[in-house]
């Protein structure tokens, strides 16, 4: 599926996933909403760019991360959310390993996608399923953000209905 209402975040996150291939050798995850509707279609405007990382970039070389990106011309505006600004679009980084941890799926079941040389990893719909669904039992989530998750759990269900996905 194309993206128009999101291309210009997309074209921030090759930027980014070029960068992170070239600088750190990660091959990162497009996730959240963006990467939701780059494969069901775009249903609304994503609030940021999701970008799943490996677990030592948010640990261990978080400062290198920090640089990293601030020498791109982002500024990091929340520490605790690791999100970064770089003309009115937010990137956030997440840990990889929170795949594993919170919706049960491995990293190498990912799909690999390469776009101008540009390699990243993206999930499945039913992937993005289990994810939401698992949200859905999170806290934080469930206060801030449970009609969101539910409309996305909905749209996702007709399109594995629409698409005849078993």
């Amino acid at each position: 599926m194309g993206l128009k209402i999101n291309e210009k975040k997309f074209e921030v996150f090759l930027e980014v996933a070029r960068k992170l291939n070239d600088f750190f050798n990660v091959i990162p995850i497009l996730y959240g909403s963006l990467g939701l509707y780059k494969i069901i279609g775009e249903f609304s405007r994503a609030n940021d760019i999701d970008v799943l990382v490996p677990d030592e970039l948010i640990h261990e070389k978080w400062k290198e991360l920090i640089n990293f990106m601030e020498e791109f011309g982002f500024k990091l505006v929340d520490e605790k959310e690791h999100e970064f600004i770089k003309n009115n679009e937010i990137v956030a980084f997440g840990n990889g390993l929170d795949l594993l941890n919170i919706a049960k799926i491995d990293i190498k079941d990912l799909l690999l996608s390469e776009i101008k040389g540009i390699k990243f990893k993206e999930l499945s719909v039913k992937q993005y399923l289990l994810c939401y669904q698992s949200m859905l039992r999170d806290k934080y989530r469930q206060e801030k953000l449970s009609k969101n998750d539910r409309q996305k759990i909905k749209l996702i269900q007709e399109y594995i209905k629409k698409a005849g996905i078993k």
